[in-house]
């Protein structure tokens, strides 16, 4: 192992991407800060309405945050303003929300400066169109088993524009990046995935590290990118399968104790599915993309 060569990659890396994703992190939280980020809202308003759904407040709220979204829409079918249906295709409509939400604030921010402009732009595109996709089946179900029904609208509320967020997302990500660089460096001068065969191990790479961080498995493509050794279209189709499998973690840390507190464990778990669901979903769609270019 040559450890001298893999800090150098790192130092290599940190110079290049550093100041690149502060920039973009800086830049995407202070367009989120301003008040005219609202007008965001409108378009999925109107479509939540298309769509009958009388929840459109609490979609649109998971622009916001998705713990403001999905306990307004908690909320909301407590009260009886809704039902458990509409709920459910609630649930499936959040996804775009959601979507450009992380897209904004983590997801362009990162690929665009780890794995340059057209990759990153790739990323976003398949991001967007899978996610539409998804959308676009919430829209005909609430169109074919809801009647019409609007209340109110979003209260957006500036939060003022905070530079610690953006240091601490950079901070974070630098790490991650570093050691996941430093040791894709070392394992490729070892060279001790000789045994697998059923997959490139430059691709397994990408998908052991993104199984448990997105953040991670961008970085090493980022790493095997930079050396040459792997394919713009097998760094895409790697980190979609990672991205995958991280749904799963994901939904285990994160979703299951908030969907079952807000909803209780029996509604709260059938949900959760229909949100594994269609995340899972959109990861397949882009891979059925990736495939096809």
């Amino acid at each position: 192992m040559n450890v001298h060569t893999a800090l150098l990659d790192v130092l290599r890396v940190v110079k290049t991407v550093a100041p690149i994703m502060l920039t973009s992190l800086v830049i995407s939280n202070l367009i989120v800060s301003l008040p005219q980020f609202r007008l965001v809202l409108k378009p999925i308003e109107r479509l939540t309405r298309f769509a009958n759904l009388k929840s459109g407040v609490a979609i649109s709220s998971y622009l916001i945050h998705p713990m403001v979204g999905t306990s307004m829409l908690s909320q909301m079918y407590k009260n009886g303003m809704i039902t458990f249906r509409e709920t459910a295709i609630a649930i499936v409509i959040s996804t775009l929300p959601r979507s450009i939400r992380i897209m904004i604030l983590f997801l362009a921010p990162i690929t665009i400066s780890i794995l340059g402009f057209e990759l990153g732009l790739k990323i976003l595109a398949l991001d967007l169109i899978s996610k539409v996709l998804i959308v676009s089946v919430g829209v005909l179900l609430g169109k074919r088993f809801l009647t019409d029904g609007e209340i109110g609208q979003t209260r957006y509320e500036c939060r003022g524009f905070r530079l610690r967020d953006s240091l601490k997302v950079f901070a974070k990500t630098m790490i991650v990046m570093s050691i996941s660089t430093f040791l894709v460096s070392l394992l490729l001068s070892s060279n001790p995935l000789s045994g697998i065969d059923f997959i490139p191990k430059e691709q397994f790479l990408i998908i052991v590290s993104g199984f448990a961080s997105t953040t991670a498995g961008i970085s090493v493509a980022g790493s095997l990118l930079a050396k040459g050794v792997i394919d713009e279209k097998s760094v895409l189709t790697a980190i979609y399968i990672s991205r995958f499998f991280h749904v799963f973690v994901e939904v285990l840390r994160m979703s299951l104790p908030v969907y079952t507190s807000f909803f209780g464990f029996k509604k709260g778990i059938k949900l959760l599915v229909i949100h594994m669901a269609c995340r899972c979903s959109s990861m397949l769609i882009a891979l059925f993309l990736i495939s096809i270019l």
